[in-house]
């Protein structure tokens, strides 16, 4: 069980100090039903506002985490004006409901496959008046696990979803309120084990998209130096259809990740994305000084694309630290 609690005092004129408080738990144990593991979980948290007739999220979780069956279901909802202040929602004034199952057999006697899975997990959000906002599903025909550790899999996501408010999706395009889309997606994955020098991933997504067609091809390479030298990258793109416009998105990411030893590690993260057309460099060291008490220096410097003087200009910089100490007794 744990707890917190926050407090924000802004400096603007007029503004209202705002305080949020919570508390969460989770219990499992491995003896459900004699050899079964079962996991629950759940939190509320209350945050103060000038409206304090909805201003509270909440939510419970449950699991049947077991082999070959996976059972799981989950509820939220998160208030209209619920605002943390010191933090971030996604969306406000929702209700969420996400059950799921997987059925994961593993062939006996096969040299080649470990495990072929089958998964379905539906997500429905709605408003606090249970007026639908979106209905979706992940589908998954089927997930094949190898002894090498490589993998692939099939999904198709059928998907309802009503706009509650406008939907500016890109520059010059927008999709209005109140109306109502339902279309379908295919995915297809797959991923060479992690485990070697230089590791492949990639994935295809083509189908609808609100009003028009979506086509996205993803596509990530890891190469493991030596031990203790990693470099990450990856790509995304989009291509987008809609009768409103069409667009295109672009999104690039490497990371370099940096052991000098198992207590001490500097890792370095570029990302870049056609839309805000930001440039994003984050450099994190960490310092175990003891399992448990650590040293953090983040370093983050955004530079924004100027198309006009056709160079990189500085948005922000900035330097935190924390220092993370356990005593155990």
């Amino acid at each position: 069980m744990g707890g917190i609690y926050t407090l924000r005092d802004s400096h603007a004129a007029g503004a209202q100090t705002r305080q949020t408080s919570g508390v969460d738990f989770r219990l499992a144990t491995s003896s459900f039903l004699g050899s079964q593991n079962l996991e629950t979980s759940g939190y509320y948290l209350y945050a103060t506002s000038p409206h304090t007739a909805n201003d509270a999220s909440f939510g419970l979780s449950a699991s049947l985490p077991n082999d070959p069956w996976n059972i799981q279901v989950l509820s939220r909802e998160v208030g209209e004006d619920f605002d943390p202040a010191v933090g971030f929602v996604t969306r406000r004034g929702y209700r969420r409901y996400q059950p799921g199952v997987e059925y994961g057999p593993r062939p006996r006697g096969n040299q080649y496959v470990r495990r072929v899975a089958f998964a379905a997990v539906v997500d429905v959000q709605t408003d606090q008046r249970n007026q639908l906002l979106s209905r979706g599903a992940d589908l998954k025909f089927v997930d094949v696990s190898f002894h090498s550790q490589d993998s692939f899999s099939a999904t198709v996501s059928p998907t309802t979803e009503r706009l509650d408010e406008d939907f500016a999706i890109s520059r010059g395009v927008t999709l209005p309120r109140g109306r109502e889309y339902s279309f379908t997606r295919v995915n297809i994955r797959g991923q060479t084990a992690n485990r070697r020098v230089l590791a492949l991933s990639g994935s295809y997504e083509a189908g609808g998209f609100y009003s028009g067609t979506r086509q996205t091809i993803s596509a990530s390479l890891t190469l493991r130096a030596r031990p203790g030298v990693i470099v990450y990258s990856t790509t995304e793109w989009n291509a987008i259809a809609l009768p409103e416009g069409a667009f295109h998105t672009r999104l690039y990411r490497l990371v370099g990740e940096t052991q000098f030893s198992p207590w001490i590690a500097l890792v370095n993260n570029f990302q870049y994305d056609s839309v805000s057309t930001v440039l994003g460099w984050q450099s994190r060291f960490r310092w175990i000084l003891k399992p448990g008490s650590d040293i953090y220096i983040v370093y983050t410097h955004n530079w924004q694309e100027d198309p006009v003087r056709e160079r990189f200009t500085t948005l922000d910089r900035r330097l935190a630290s924390k220092v993370l100490y356990t005593h155990r007794f």
